[in-house]
């Protein structure tokens, strides 16, 4: 059975001599540092990404991205929405990747980090949600470090063939699973939030968002940029 870096290593031309190693490396140099995607502040599809959550702003030290300010005390967050079904649908068995460029400004507590969340489409047998079937959240791992005001390539997953810019990739490999979460199930939209118990002053940018899939043999990876 073809494992799925065998897929990759096929999809990028992995072969037999060192120049052909050579290309196939500038190749995934390359690949990195693919923006295929693009969303403005106060469009309208921006205020779709942000859906029902606090609209972001604009840094104020020129810093490209979304910044979340949490002012005050409360339930205030963001949630920001970057998956939608293109021609064909995607199972979670299919997703190979989840990955976003962030910075953490202000760290109080664990939840002054962010975190993905994935929900797959109801079936309205057994749902989980009034909206979803399933949910399987990507936190943090326990064993990771996240400096202040670093900016980092946090995924959920497998590394990804993306890793945008260099820079250093952070494991939020830990799962928090809402509803049975099967394999087959097929994915309604994909999201990074911030944790509603966040503390005021927590202060988080969001540059750019992504996912990996694997579907019919092609590895297809999707970077969207905030601005």
């Amino acid at each position: 059975m073809t494992t799925l870096a065998q897929k990759k290593q096929h999809h990028y031309g992995a072969r037999h001599n060192p120049k052909q190693k050579d290309i196939e490396n500038h190749i995934i140099q390359q690949n990195r540092n693919i923006v295929n995607g693009r969303v403005v502040i106060g469009t309208a599809s921006g205020l779709g990404v942000v859906a029902d959550s606090q609209v972001p702003t604009a840094d104020a030290d020129g810093r490209n991205g979304w910044l979340f300010i949490k002012a005050l005390a409360g339930t205030a967050k963001f949630n920001y929405y970057y998956y939608g079904q293109g021609n064909k649908a995607i199972t979670l068995g299919e997703l190979t990747g989840l990955h976003a460029n962030i910075t953490v400004d202000n760290y109080q507590s664990g939840a002054s980090i962010p975190f993905f969340v994935v929900y797959t489409k109801p079936t309205g047998v057994g749902d989980a949600g009034a909206w979803y079937h399933s949910k399987i959240a990507y936190t943090i791992d326990a064993n990771e470090t996240i400096m202040l005001g670093e900016d980092i390539e946090m995924y959920s997953l497998g590394k990804t063939t993306i890793n945008h810019k260099h820079k250093r990739m952070v494991s939020f490999n830990t799962k928090v699973v809402t509803g049975d979460a099967l394999l087959t199930e097929e994915i309604l939209t994909i999201s990074i939030h911030s944790d509603s118990s966040a503390p005021a002053s927590t202060q988080i940018l969001v540059t750019n968002v992504g996912y990996e899939v694997l579907k019919d043999g092609e590895v297809i990876d999707r970077r969207i940029s905030l601005n």
